[in-house]
C-alpha cells in the first residue's frame, strides 16, 4: 500500500462567529490527533506540515482555512481557523451556525517532507513511464510544480440543500455518496468565476504511488479551497474535483491550480492470518506454501472437532471458541466446545427457524438451540477465535454481535458457507459480514473447494476474500471489469483481448486488477491473460446451473442465485467496464452498469463493448439502439459519448485519454 503520511481527521471544539450572529463567517477552535510518530513534525518541520480540509466540506464550497500555525498540545494538535461558504448558488452559509458544531470533522494534517517531492525532472519521467496519469495540456516548471487546467465541467446541485441533507453529507459515514448523487455537472465551454464567489469543477488524475499537494494562496487565476491534498489510489477517474474562490473584483476565466508531486510510504502491513504468526504444524505435501500449509492445518482442527457431527443436519455443526491457537492446532481442545446431539430437530430445522423468525411466523414454544448461546458466558475481553463449522444465520449472528460488542470475540474462522447453497452467500450473508467488519471482527473462511484460507477485506462499501499476501494489492489496485460470455472466444478474438490487457497495463503501471463473474468462457480467458502478466484477477461468483466457476481468482466474493441483481453492487469497485462477446446476462450486466452511471450510484466512466462477428462489431446493434435512445430524450447524452464499439486495442487508450482528458 502507498500513502501520505498524515494524522487521522481533526475536529471543531469551539466555534463563533464573526461580525455578528447573521455573519455567515466564523472562527473555529481544531483539535487534530497526532500519533506518536508525527508529533516531531511539529517541532522542528513544522513548514512541511500541511492542513487538508474534508473534500466534502470543499465541494461544498465551504473553505476551512488555518490563521495560525498549529501548537502541539499532548496527543493533540490545535490551531485556529476561519470558515466561509464560497459558492454563492449552494446557499449554505445561512447553515453554519447549525452546521459547525463540537465534534464536527474539518480536516487532517499531511506531512510533507522536502526530500520527497519530485523534481521536474522526476515528474516529467513518471508521466512518460506512465507511473502517473495527468490531466491533458499538463505544464512544468522548473521547481517541478504542474499547473491542472480544470475539465470543461461545473458542478451543481440537483435540488436546493436542505440542514438536514447537510447534515446528512457532513455528519454520517455515507454521507458522500449522498453528495455524489446530488452533485451533478454541467458541461460549459469556459468556466466563468465571478468575483466574490466560487465554483466546483473537476479534472482527470491517476495516482498509484504518489499525492499531490496543491497550492491554496490566492493568484491571478483563483484560490483553491483547503483540500490541498489528493491522495494515491483515491485519486483516481475523472471526477478529481477542484473548488476554486474568486477573492478578487474583476471574473477569472479558466482557473487553475499550481501542484507539487510526493513519493508516497510504502506501508508493508504485516499479514493479518487466521494463526497470526503461529508456528504451524509440518505440511502433509512437501514443498506446499504458507497457504497450502494454512488450510491444511485449520482444516484438521475441523475434522477433529466435527468427528461426531452429522453432516447432513445443519443444527449438528461445530462451535467453538478458542483462546489460545496454537495449542488447539497441537491437538488440544477447546475450552468452549458445542455439538447438537443426535437425534435433535429435523435436518433443515436450523436453516428454517433462522428465516421463519425474520418473516415473523414462528410461534414463541418452537426453540431450536444454537451453540452460540455459549457466547454469553465467556468473559468480557477474551478476545478468542469463534470456529464455526457454517456460516452463522439469524440467531447464530445475534449471539456473535453481542459478544463482539463485549470483545468477547475478536476473530471468526468459519468452513462451509451455506448448508443449502455449498459455497454461495445470500443477500443477508453479505449484510452480516458488514456487521462483523463494522464490529471489529474478523472473518476468515477455511474453504475446503479452493483448499485455502482467506481472509474477509473491504475495499469501500464491499468485501471480498482474498490471501493475506494479496490483501494489499487487492485493496490499491486500479480494477478493471471484463464482462462476457461463460462460452469461449474464438482464437482471433481472444488475441485482441490479450493485446488489449497488455496495452491497459502498460499505459495504467503494474497496480491493476481485472475481475469478473468468474466463469468459464471468456471469463475464464480474461483471468488466463491477466494472471500471466502477473496482473491479480477478482471475481464474483453466482450460484447458476448453467456454468462452473473457475478457481484461480485472487479475491473473490460468491452469491446465491436470488442475489443476481445485488451481485452487481460488488462490481462498484471496478473504475473500468469492459464487455467482450457475451449473452442475455451480459445484457442484464450491460443495462445495470449503465443505469448505475445514470443514477450516481458509480462515477460516470469509459464504457468499451470490445469484439468483432462474422466480421461486423458484435454489439453494433445495441449501441444503435442506444443513440435512438438519446435521440427520442430517454436517455442521457452522456450514452453517446461515453461508450467505445471497437474491436481494435489501439482504439481503447486514445478513447480512454480523450474523454478523461489525460496527457
Amino acid at each position: 500500500m502507498y500513502a501520505a503520511m498524515q494524522t487521522p481527521d481533526g475536529w471543531i471544539e469551539h466555534a463563533e462567529p464573526l461580525g455578528g450572529e447573521a455573519s455567515s463567517r466564523f472562527r473555529i477552535d481544531v483539535a487534530v490527533p497526532v500519533p506518536d510518530a508525527l508529533r516531531g513534525w511539529f517541532d522542528g518541520r513544522i513548514d512541511e506540515v500541511v492542513f487538508a480540509a474534508r473534500s466534502r466540506l470543499a465541494r461544498l464550497g465551504i473553505n476551512v482555512q488555518p490563521t495560525g500555525k498549529a501548537r502541539l498540545a499532548g496527543e493533540q494538535a490545535t490551531f485556529e481557523a476561519l470558515v466561509q461558504p464560497t459558492v454563492k448558488a449552494y446557499d449554505v452559509g445561512r447553515f453554519l451556525p447549525e452546521l459547525l458544531v463540537p465534534g464536527l470533522r474539518v480536516g487532517r494534517f499531511v506531512m510533507c517532507p522536502r526530500e520527497r517531492r519530485l523534481t521536474s525532472e522526476q515528474v516529467d519521467e513518471l508521466v512518460q513511464a506512465h507511473q502517473i496519469q495527468l490531466p491533458r495540456s499538463y505544464s512544468i516548471d522548473g521547481d517541478g510544480r504542474f499547473r491542472i487546467r480544470p475539465q470543461g465541467w461545473v458542478y451543481e446541485m440537483a435540488s436546493p440543500l436542505t440542514l438536514e441533507t447537510l447534515r446528512t453529507i457532513l455528519m454520517r459515514e455515507g454521507g458522500k455518496d449522498i453528495l455524489n448523487r446530488l452533485q451533478v455537472r454541467r458541461p460549459v465551454r469556459r468556466i466563468a468565476l465571478e468575483a466574490g464567489d466560487g465554483v466546483i469543477t473537476s479534472c482527470s488524475m491517476f495516482l498509484h504511488r504518489h499525492y499531490v499537494v496543491l497550492e491554496s494562496q490566492p493568484t491571478d487565476l483563483g484560490q483553491h479551497l483547503e483540500a490541498v491534498v489528493l491522495d494515491p489510489i483515491t485519486t483516481r477517474g475523472m471526477d478529481v474535483y477542484l473548488e476554486f474562490h474568486n477573492r478578487g473584483d474583476r471574473r477569472i476565466v479558466n482557473p487553475t491550480v499550481a501542484a507539487s508531486v510526493y513519493e508516497a510510504v510504502e506501508t508493508r502491513a504485516a499479514p493479518r492470518v487466521w494463526h497470526m504468526g503461529l508456528e504451524l504444524p509440518p505440511a502433509t505435501a512437501k514443498g506446499a506454501t504458507s497457504e497450502e500449509r494454512s488450510y491444511e492445518a485449520m482444516a484438521h482442527v475441523f475434522d477433529r472437532l466435527e468427528e461426531h457431527a452429522l453432516e447432513e443436519r445443519y443444527s449438528h455443526r461445530l462451535v467453538a471458541v478458542v483462546e489460545d491457537m496454537q495449542a488447539v492446532l497441537a491437538g488440544a481442545e477447546p475450552r468452549w466446545t458445542w455439538c447438537h446431539p443426535e437425534g435433535g430437530p429435523s435436518p433443515r430445522s436450523g436453516t428454517d427457524i433462522s428465516s421463519r423468525v425474520s418473516e415473523g411466523v414462528v410461534e414463541a414454544p418452537w426453540r431450536v438451540p444454537f451453540g452460540t448461546a455459549m457466547l454469553k458466558d465467556l468473559p468480557a475481553g477474551l478476545g478468542g477465535t469463534l470456529l464455526l463449522g457454517y456460516f452463522p444465520n439469524l440467531i447464530e449472528h445475534a449471539h456473535i454481535c453481542a459478544a463482539a460488542l463485549e470483545r468477547k470475540i475478536k476473530r471468526i474462522i468459519f468452513r462451509r458457507a451455506s448448508f443449502e447453497h455449498g459455497p454461495f452467500f445470500s443477500a443477508r450473508d453479505h449484510g452480516r459480514l458488514a456487521d462483523y467488519e463494522g464490529l471489529g471482527v474478523e472473518v476468515f473462511w477455511c474453504n475446503d473447494l479452493r483448499r485455502h484460507v482467506v481472509q474477509h477485506v473491504f475495499r469501500g462499501l464491499r468485501g471480498y476474500f482474498t490471501e493475506a499476501d494479496k490483501v494489499e494489492r487487492f485493496r490499491s489496485a486500479l480494477i478493471f471489469a471484463g464482462y462476457g460470455s461463460s462460452r469461449l472466444l474464438p482464437p482471433d478474438q481472444v488475441e485482441r483481448m490479450k493485446n488489449l490487457i497488455v496495452r491497459l497495463a502498460d499505459f495504467f503501471g503494474p497496480d491493476i486488477a481485472f475481475m469478473t463473474g468468474g466463469g468459464p468462457g471468456a471469463m475464464q480467458q480474461v483471468t488466463d491473460i491477466a494472471q500471466e502478466r502477473g496482473i491479480i484477477v477478482g471475481a464474483s461468483y453466482i450460484e447458476i446451473e448453467d456454468q462452473g466457476t473457475n478457481k484461480t481468482s485472487d479475491f473473490y466474493q460468491t452469491f446465491q442465485g436470488r442475489s443476481r441483481q445485488s451481485r452487481q453492487r460488488w462490481f462498484e469497485i471496478a473504475s473500468f467496464h469492459l464487455f467482450f462477446m457475451g449473452g442475455v446476462g451480459t445484457l442484464e450486466e450491460v443495462g445495470l452498469t449503465l443505469t448505475d452511471m445514470k443514477l450516481g450510484v458509480i462515477e460516470r466512466s469509459p464504457v468499451v463493448f470490445f469484439g468483432r462477428h462474422e466480421g461486423k462489431p458484435y454489439w453494433r446493434h445495441q449501441i444503435k439502439q442506444f443513440r435512438q435512445m438519446v435521440e427520442a430524450g430517454r436517455a442521457p447524452t452522456w450514452l453517446d459519448t461515453h461508450v467505445l464499439l471497437t474491436d481494435e486495442p489501439d482504439d481503447v487508450l486514445p478513447f480512454y485519454k480523450r474523454l478523461l482528458e489525460l496527457g
